[in-house]
């Protein structure tokens, strides 16, 4: 097979540039050796003139002293059963079933003047107090639209959320039961049934006409 005069012209060309690039060495075992290690950082030695300048910036500087504060340790995590009872109060959860109380009973002092209870043993100036507004409202419950027994289920979880977050007065919205059946104010005579056989009530009286009337009573919780 001849070969033409061309293709010794481009064997030769390629001979040529392979000898002029040079060949990357290889270790013992055949691969290239790692790159070179990164020269250290240049440190820069501030001159006179630097020192003098800094110098001047820090001169109205004074050093720190010791603080004057204690290092607490980190809070222990609560227990479980803890930190379930928290998140119940804090969302308004059931803590246990509702306290039993009658549909039915009145009391005495009930059945001469419903607008207002006291719990034996309690001064009459504490009703007069409640009426004054001595003790600010700290929290609301409005019961329009419930049942009895949601109404009653609903009752009980916010007295216990409230006592558990030490709240002294509160403020029950029953309505004044224009639209129940026949006229009849169920849920309101029902509710303050209830409040007067609860014995963290110490004591209640119907709002001003301003906050409700006849149709809502603000509540004294036991301390």
């Amino acid at each position: 097979m001849q070969t033409t005069k061309g293709g010794l012209a481009d064997l030769k060309r390629l001979r040529q540039k392979a000898a002029a690039t040079p060949e990357t060495p290889k270790s013992a075992s055949g691969t290239s050796p790692p790159h070179p290690p990164m020269p250290p950082p240049q440190v820069i030695v501030p001159d006179a003139d630097d020192q003098r300048v800094f110098r001047q910036a820090i001169k109205g500087a004074a050093p720190l002293h010791t603080p004057q504060r204690a290092i607490l340790p980190a809070t222990p995590a609560a227990p479980v059963a803890q930190l379930r009872q928290r998140r119940q109060a804090a969302t308004g959860a059931q803590h246990g079933p509702a306290t039993p109380v009658s549909d039915l009973y009145t009391s005495a002092r009930q059945a001469q003047n419903e607008s207002e209870f006291i719990r034996t043993g309690s001064g009459p100036d504490l009703i007069k107090g409640l009426k004054r507004g001595k003790w600010p409202i700290g929290a609301t419950l409005d019961l329009h639209g419930a049942t009895l027994d949601e109404a009653r289920g609903r009752l009980d979880q916010f007295l216990q959320s409230c006592l558990t977050h030490h709240l002294r007065c509160v403020c029950v919205v029953h309505g004044k039961g224009h639209g129940s059946k026949n006229g009849t104010p169920v849920l309101k005579e029902s509710v303050r049934r209830w409040l007067t056989q609860l014995a963290c009530v110490q004591a209640y009286a119907e709002c001003r006409e301003q906050d409700g009337g006849s149709g809502a009573v603000q509540i004294l919780l036991r301390q």
